[in-house]
């Protein structure tokens, strides 16, 4: 029977394999329905995709999602009155993996890149739209290595202290938000919602002992038509959520990533005491999803050995994934649209909306370098008393550097972008903007290490000591461990026999005694 027993343990991590984003290209055609006005001219169309699902098919990752079209047009009849008409397509995109890997962990983002949309008749339009999915897989892989050697006294055991990433935690956490506006006596009331878009912001995440604690803002924006009136009104809302979440083993000094999503969007309309459409109702639902990821010291056996009779140990060397670091950064953008001859006057500012899009990020010393796109569509009210709406969009290009202690060339970022504020003003022939965005980076690496994992006793007898002792002149890369070792004794006996004071370091040319079967 073996007099050793090795203690082991096992360490859960992810590795980044790659990322990079996909192209995915919508156009479809589209009938206005029977309860519709004509199409004069379409104003503007916002494009809200939403992945479904993810499935593992043979060497690939079948993406399936929706895309939630609203289009806001103006209409072919008396005074051409705004109105609004929603479509919803399904699509699907494969993402090859290249490999034969179990335990894959995808993780994507869905994002329009563009979207527009023209009149084929008056009675039908068409669709374009081109999105990114930008998507990271991870390998999920486990570790199990020897951490200790118990079962007799014999063994001479050589730690070293590793750092590690460890998953702690990864956690889908639901929050519910509810928004209940009531459209004041100065406004019209409500006819019809012609857009509701909903976006969050002041996100915030902390990791407590043992627990999580997520909060954020949802800024609703919406549209309606008034009441016997083209008019058309914009109000808001700003809805906080929060969720507290007990996770075993999470505390304040982890790393954690997160990610949002708006999903389940109800609105309804009710009527107020007397009778007029003035209360409007929506529920909501958003989905985190939370990682925690510990940086941890952990002993791990480097050598052992047992002057008494021989062991065996078996070693592997893995390939792990780690963590630099995250951090976040708020940046500001600006940016003046002209406008040309054929753009209309602006007179009053209705809505804004945008969307951020990182083109690329580089990872220099301690530093990241962003860049990226805002792209922005700005809905106004015109001078002109018969088209009375029009929209303009634009690019805006943004770069930044961002700072992260200990990130070298070669390591990879991932960067999630988040807009905080945008608004739209008219400043003199031109529609300023000013976009307040957040940018949250992961810095990941592959590092390789050797662990021990398992131990075993052999056969056979262990060479037998010299009865005398043995003078030994110590080399330049000697240590105690490494001569205790090749002798057979253990470093105690060392360091007591040749009175060393600091066993970490032993001059070159000095002469030790290393004893023999016996010490007089």
């Amino acid at each position: 029977m073996s007099q050793i027993d090795a203690i082991k343990e096992s360490i859960g991590f992810e590795q980044l394999i790659k990322e990079s984003n996909t192209d995915c290209v919508l156009k479809e055609e589209y009938l206005i329905p029977d309860t519709h006005p004509d199409v004069e001219k379409i104003l503007t169309v916002e494009a809200r995709p939403v992945i479904i699902s993810k499935e593992f098919v043979g060497d690939k990752i079948v993406v399936e999602g929706k895309v939630e079209y609203t289009v806001l047009y103006l209409a072919r009849e008396e005074g051409m009155v705004v109105n609004s008409v929603n479509y919803m397509e399904k699509f699907s995109s494969n993402i090859d993996l290249n490999q034969e890997e179990h335990r894959i962990v995808c993780e994507i983002e869905c994002k329009v890149e563009h979207i527009e949309a023209a009149i084929m008749n008056e009675r039908k339009i068409s669709i374009q739209g081109a999105f990114e999915l930008y998507w990271e897989m991870y390998k999920s892989s486990e570790v199990e290595f020897v951490k200790d050697i118990e079962g007799t006294d014999d063994i001479e055991v050589l730690k070293k202290t590793e750092k590690i990433n460890r998953i702690s935690a990864n956690e889908e956490i639901e929050l519910v938000g509810k928004s209940n506006i009531r459209v004041g006596m100065d406004k019209p009331q409500i006819s019809k919602i012609l857009n509701c878009s909903l976006w969050l912001h002041k996100k915030e995440i902390k990791i407590l002992e043992d627990k999580i604690y997520l909060s954020c803002y949802c800024k609703l924006n919406i549209l309606y038509k008034g009441d016997e009136s083209k008019e058309i009104i914009c109000i808001e809302d700003d809805v906080y959520l929060s969720k507290e979440e007990e996770v075993k083993g999470v505390n304040p000094d982890m790393m954690y990533s997160v990610s949002y999503n708006i999903q389940n969007n109800d609105l309804m309309l009710e009527e107020d005491d007397l009778g007029e459409v003035r209360i409007i109702n929506n529920e909501f639902i958003v989905k985190a999803n939370v990682k925690v990821f510990s940086r941890e010291n952990v002993d791990v056996i480097k050598d052992a050995y047992c002057p008494n009779f021989p062991i065996e140990l078996k070693k592997e060397e893995y390939e792990l994934g780690a963590i630099q670091g995250t951090g976040n950064t708020e940046i500001v953008i600006k940016d003046n649209i002209p406008l040309n001859e054929n753009n209309l006057i602006p007179e009053e500012i209705i809505s804004c909306t945008g969307t951020l899009l990182i083109s690329d990020k580089q990872v220099e010393n301690d530093k990241i370098i962003i860049e990226g796109v805002l792209k922005v569509d700005v809905l106004y009210k015109t001078n002109d008393s018969d088209k009375y709406l029009a929209n303009v969009k634009s690019d805006i290009p943004f770069n930044t550097i961002m700072d992260m202690q200990g990130a070298e060339n070669g390591m990879k970022a991932i960067i999630k972008c988040n807009i905080e504020n945008l608004e739209a003003t008219i400043e003199a022939n031109t529609i300023a903007i000013k976009c307040s965005a957040i940018l949250c980076a992961k810095v990941c690496y592959e590092v390789k290490k050797q662990f021990i994992c398992d131990v075993a006793e052999q056969e056979g007898e262990m060479p037998e000591k010299k009865s005398s002792v043995t003078i030994y002149v110590v080399g330049e890369e000697d240590t105690l461990w490494d001569l205790a070792k090749k002798y057979n004794t253990t470093v105690n006996d060392l360091i007591k026999i040749n009175n060393i004071e600091d066993q970490d370091d032993i001059e070159c040319g000095r002469k030790l005694i290393i004893p023999g079967r016996a010490i007089f």
